[in-house]
């Protein structure tokens, strides 16, 4: 489910908001006065399971076997 990050536009409180799909006029309130938020521009983070980190990782080696480890890939080897 997608997480929305706010910001009111009267009293600078910063809250989210858990929304399947886009947000709706009431997400756009804030929880503590009621003025209107502003929606925060940020990243996310993608996941891959192990098996695909080790193939992204094994794919972009140089050939001769092996890759070298850059932590936190996944593939268990070096």
């Amino acid at each position: 489910m997608p997480t929305y990050d706010m910001r009111c536009t009267a009293c600078a409180d910063e809250f989210e908001v858990f929304r399947q799909g886009f947000l709706r006029d009431e997400d756009r309130s804030c929880p503590s006065c009621g003025s209107p938020a502003e929606q925060l521009i940020t990243g996310f983070v993608a996941c891959r399971s192990s098996s695909q980190a080790a193939g992204a990782a094994m794919a972009a080696a140089p050939s001769g076997g092996g890759h070298a480890h850059h932590g936190g890939c996944g593939c268990g080897g070096h």
